[in-house]
Formats: structure tokens, sequence, C-alpha cells
């Protein structure tokens, strides 16, 4: 999972092992996409950065968001990794919900979206990726659901972890096929790691499992 730090001081940066974290000093954008529930932080530079989640030293509003105050590092860790045992793609706070930085967060005062969520078709199993001309045998979890404001059909989900993914993912070779017994090969993306080290993959138009 991708973390932009903005304006935060970077000892926070020790807090969060195994997320992929971005440090900013300033940033004068932020946009939130609820399509795949990723940000994008634009810098005073103009170059752009997208994540995950971000941590800012003011209220910026919009899921996936947390404001850095009060030494409160360790809280937002706890919910970044509640956030990965939920397998969420989305974080939000209750509106009836009372937070304390000085408690651990409580499950009960958020709200989360799982990458499962509004599913119409899913696959688990072995598969194989196809990484610049090399065949990796891998385990996923794909899923996918139809768009319905221009009916384009968007898949995604998980390769398990394994150290050629990961290596390929960390080197810029994201640009990949994938194929599950039977079916043909289908162009994805390899987009983050989480903190347990599978790794995203998302794709559009037909998927690599069955679909009518």
């Amino acid at each position: 999972m991708k973390v932009a730090l903005i304006d935060v001081p970077d000892r926070m940066i020790r807090m969060l092992p195994g997320f992929a974290v971005v440090l900013l000093d300033e940033a004068v954008g932020y946009e939130f996409d609820p399509r795949c529930d990723m940000w994008t932080v634009t810098a005073p530079n103009g170059r752009t950065t997208t994540a995950r989640v971000i941590v800012t030293s003011f209220p910026v509003p919009g899921p996936n968001a947390f404001v850095f105050e009060h030494n409160n590092y360790r809280y937002i860790a706890r919910c970044l990794r509640m956030m990965g045992l939920q397998d969420a793609r989305r974080i939000e706070v209750r509106p009836e919900a009372r937070i304390s930085y000085r408690r651990k967060p409580d499950p009960h005062n958020y709200i989360f979206t799982p990458y499962e969520s509004d599913l119409d078709e899913t696959h688990r199993g072995p598969a194989v990726l196809t990484v610049d001309g090399t065949q990796i045998d891998v385990k996923v979890h794909l899923m996918g659901h139809l768009q319905p404001i221009d009916g384009s059909y968007r898949w995604y989900g998980r390769i398990f972890a394994d150290p050629d993914v990961t290596s390929a993912h960390k080197s810029g070779r994201n640009d990949v096929t994938v194929r599950i017994p039977g079916g043909q090969d289908r162009a994805g993306r390899l987009t983050e790691v989480d903190p347990w080290g599978n790794i995203r993959i998302t794709g559009s138009g037909r998927p690599p499992f069955p679909y009518p």
C-alpha cells in the first residue's frame, strides 16, 4: 500500500514498515478518484504522486486521509494496518464516531470498503504471469465488475507474495499479462505491494477469468 506523507515529520516513516512511503515537503493540490480509491497529490513544481492514503498536517476532506496532530503517528499506523487486515481499499470515519488519539483505534469507528465489494466475477487459484517474456507461476485472487457509466469491464485483484513479481514491480516492469488454466493472456498492470508482500494488479476489458 502506498502512503504519501505531506509536511509530516520524517520519523513517521519508521512507523510504517512494509508500506511504500513517499515523503513530500509541500503539496498544492489533492484529488481523490473514487473509481479506484486513490489520491493524486500535486507538488509545487507540478509533479504528481498517486497514493492509496495521504497523511497531512492539515485537514483534507475525503476518505483515506489522515491529519498528523498531537503526535498521533502510532494511531495512524494502526489504522493503516487495520486497512490491511480488512483487505480494504478505502477507510472512512463513521459520522457518529468519537475519535481519541490517546486510545487504540476501534474498527467499529470506521467504514472499510474491501477490494472484493461489488463483484460480478471472481477467480482464486493458479495463474501464469508474463513479464517481459518471462513466465512466472503464481497464485492469484482476481475479481471485477461492469462499469455502469460506459459499460466497460474493470478487473483487479492480488497476486500472492512472490519475490520475482515483487522484483519486477520494484524495477518498474509493471505491464504484464495474466493467464489462468484454460484461459487466454490478458493485459494488466502491477500497481502496488501491500504490507504482506502481495502485489495488486488491475486491468480493463475482458478479464483473465470466464466472463459472458
